[in-house]
């Protein structure tokens, strides 16, 4: 008898293997979020410590993000190959020994090399274990229960902002490393000794029948298995790349304009979490203050995220974008303006975590409905790697900025013209798709 493991897991009702999976995941997103801007909030400290200018950090600040593209390509392969949960174990190790290692080296060069391989740990965890999740989650609460766990990844840098100035103050900038390379280290082990393996992987891979009953039971409370089950995911085989379906006709024309909105966004939002602190202290703000200031930015951001995913769910999502991005760049640009009065900087900075990183969250949402299913995850994941450029130039661009003499001003002001970009690309992307859907 055929047992069609989709459909089991999509009617499941939620049960303590969900909760675990969740639990864990948000954790994991949180560290990798904590660890990939740990070198924001220690920039000025190093700088102090090794004599070197603020502005010469700009390849330790984009090495992590340029491991981060490798870290995600290289671990999705490596997901489908040795499966989800190892795969998810050896990053984080990756990840967890790397900054623990940090504080160890005594040269600009060796700081970027480990940055670069804490940034192949970071990126080769979050997209597989979006993966994890999304494989084992109900139909009706996918959605739901995937977004509360990736929403670790904006509060890792709430905590990297709150737990910063505790941790320097402790014993200096190292342990800020120290702390970002021992959780993770936990966390690999709690993967491997709680987690199971994902069970479409398993049953795409042909494992035993008892095997897959055994764990499908443990996702649905009430399926027995039976010796006479044989186990299939029902899924159709389609031939053909599934990139050819991002091209052709107006879908051309789509994928342009989403890899565009996704390039100034990542920009944006790479620019202010990496630089926002150094900015703030070149203007004589403490570092304590600055990273309290990202900490708050950061939770404007999960605010956002979650009110305009609400008002994408009532209205076209790209007429709330336009208006958030419109928002973001005048949000931005106040920053400059605003670090004479700390009331009104600390105002003006949670105000543009609600409206750039929102639209960030947002923008991701959106994308999935702009592809058909075979190509969708072809469809965001090379979005997301053009988006990755931007994170990666942004800070260097800042960085040449600042050691040319740039104020922090004229900085945040030539920040705001991705988040214009962004408003453009989504303005013409909701006509595109009007058109399409007319047509």
């Amino acid at each position: 008898m055929k047992v069609n493991v989709t459909q089991v897991i999509d009617r499941s009702r939620v049960g303590p293997l969900h909760i675990l999976i969740v639990a864990i995941g948000f954790l994991i997103m949180i560290m990798d979020g904590y660890d990939l801007v740990a070198m924001a909030t220690t920039v000025p400290s190093v700088s102090g410590d090794w004599g070197i200018e603020p502005a010469e950090f700009a390849w330790a600040l984009s090495a992590a993000l340029v491991g981060v593209l490798f870290g995600s390509t290289g671990a999705g392969a490596m997901g489908d190959r040795i499966g989800r949960r190892w795969t998810i174990v050896i990053m984080l190790l990756i990840c967890g020994v790397s900054m623990c290692a940090t504080p160890l080296v005594r040269t600009m060069n060796e700081l970027i090399a480990m940055r670069f391989v804490t940034g192949v740990g970071v990126g080769g965890c979050i997209p597989v274990t979006l993966a994890y999740t999304l494989e084992f989650m109900p139909q009706r609460v996918r959605n739901l229960l995937t977004a509360v766990m990736y929403s670790g990844a904006a509060m890792g840098t709430v905590v990297a902002g709150a737990a910063g100035p505790t941790l320097i103050g402790m014993g200096g900038w190292p342990y800020v490393f120290y702390f970002g390379g021992l959780i993770p280290i936990v966390l690999a082990v709690l993967a491997a000794v709680l987690l199971p393996e994902s069970l479409r992987f398993l049953v795409n891979r042909g494992c035993p029948p008892a095997v897959a009953g055994s764990l499908l039971s443990r996702v649905d409370s009430t399926f027995e298995h039976r010796p006479e089950f044989e186990y299939s995911l029902g899924e159709a085989t389609h031939k053909g790349s599934p990139i050819r379906e991002l091209f052709g006709g107006r879908q051309t024309a789509i994928t342009l304009i989403v890899w565009l909105a996704f390039f100034g966004n990542q920009f944006l939002v790479f620019l202010l979490g990496l630089w926002m602190p150094t900015l703030f202290t070149q203007v004589g703000i403490s570092i304590d203050l600055a990273l309290y200031v990202l900490a708050l930015y950061a939770v404007g951001g999960v605010v956002g995220g979650t009110l305009f995913g609400a008002l994408g769910d009532r209205m076209a999502p790209t007429r709330v974008l336009f208006v958030t991005y419109l928002l973001g760049a005048v949000s931005v640009f106040a920053l400059g303006l605003s670090v004479g009065s700390i009331p009104l900087l600390i105002a003006v900075a949670i105000c543009t975590g609600f409206a750039v990183l929102g639209s960030s969250l947002l923008l991701g949402t959106m994308t999935t409905g702009l592809y058909p299913t075979r190509a969708r995850s072809t469809g965001i994941g090379w979005a997301l790697a053009i988006g990755r450029f931007g994170s990666i130039s942004s800070p260097l661009i800042a960085g040449a900025l600042l050691s040319q003499g740039f104020s922090t001003q004229v900085i945040f002001a030539i920040g705001a013209i991705p988040a214009l970009l962004c408003a453009a690309s989504v303005f013409v992307l909701g006509r595109l798709t009007q058109l399409q859907s007319a047509g």
